[in-house]
């Protein structure tokens, strides 16, 4: 079943002029899709209560590395089948179905989402205070047809609260006005402002403290590329182990609009086929994103075509990130 789905989500999406990236498993994440400044991070469910809080925090730290939007596309809850043209969420993460999610890459967002107590809309509460008061409507006249209290018509006109569908299909009705707002799929709370480099250094220094214990060859390369300038956060469910950014990189390469200095990098100590595969996997996501694939091995590997590699021994050489970049460059470059 959420195979199934998983291909009718790709198809549609391609259907759609996005870029698709294969699906991938045992990933916080099975899509990947992109069109022009639209990018997906979609993970398919039948049952959207069984994402764990695991699952939506690697997602979520994902999707704001990437600049994406998680979306989680699943056909009920744990207790009923879910409704078309709603917006449920789960862990910070909005969910619909697939319909809905068709209707929406149609140009027809939902306007209905699924809260405690029913099912909400979001109106303009301005809006909704300047027709009121242009028909010379009182607050106690409007609430009285819409069967609510007047200081919940205040809520609604200063956007404390929203009214379930029924009420706001009362209001609009009585105020013969559209007042229901779209709702967005995107997550804007998932934007933080670039961390201060030393702020960003001693986070990392942090994290790679805490991964000695757990893997001493992925630390060793961590502690490198921090010594190198990048900004490194390790990733968690996903098909790459770490995202590293250079912001001075993008000033340097602005003029290279085909990439753009993210890191999508695999640590591995030995070289064999589920590797490559993995890295394959890897290299497709950095061409949906315009960005760089690396993978860094203990020891040097045979040719991979078009997966770029280093083993740590040529890592060690590095001067610093402008080094690792102008190599990925001149690879990519000779590739063509």
């Amino acid at each position: 079943m959420r195979e199934i789905m998983m291909s009718e989500c790709s198809e549609l999406l391609i259907n759609n002029e996005y870029i698709v990236s294969q699906p991938f498993s045992r990933s916080c994440f099975d899509i990947i899709a992109k069109k022009k400044n639209s990018k997906f991070l979609i993970k398919i469910l039948k049952n959207i209560d069984s994402l764990s809080v695991k699952q939506s925090s690697a997602l979520l730290k994902i999707s704001n590395l990437l600049n994406a939007t998680p979306l989680l596309i699943g056909s009920r809850t744990r207790n009923y089948p879910m409704e078309e043209g709603v917006v449920y969420e789960r862990h910070s993460i909005k969910s619909i179905t697939y319909n809905t999610f068709e209707q929406y890459l149609k140009g027809a967002p939902p306007m209905v989402y699924a809260g405690r107590g029913g099912f909400f809309v979001n109106i303009d509460g301005t809006e909704l205070r300047r027709i009121r008061e242009e028909l010379n409507i009182s607050v106690g006249e409007l609430a009285d047809f819409a069967n609510v209290s007047r200081k919940t018509i205040y809520k609604y006109e200063q956007n404390m609260a929203n009214p379930s569908v029924e009420v706001a299909i009362k209001i609009e009705e009585y105020l013969d006005s559209p007042l229901i707002n779209c709702m967005e799929l995107s997550a804007s709370n998932l934007k933080e402002n670039p961390k201060n480099t030393e702020d960003t250094k001693n986070k990392n220094d942090a994290k790679i403290n805490k991964t000695n214990e757990e893997n001493e060859f992925k630390s060793l390369v961590m502690n490198i590329l921090n010594e190198l300038g990048f900004n490194l956060t390790e990733t968690e469910k996903a098909p790459f182990d770490v995202v590293a950014e250079k912001y001075k990189v993008k000033q340097k390469y602005e003029e290279e609009p085909r990439y753009n200095p993210l890191l999508l990098t695999n640590i591995e100590e030995n070289d064999n086929a589920e590797i490559r595969k993995k890295a394959m996997i890897v290299n497709q996501i950095s061409n949906i994103l315009n960005s760089y694939s690396l993978m860094i091995l203990e020891n040097s590997s045979n040719d991979m075509g078009n997966i770029k590699t280093l083993s740590f021994k040529e890592l060690e050489k590095m001067d610093d990130a402008f080094d690792l970049m102008d190599y990925l460059l001149d690879s990519n470059k000779n590739k063509k």
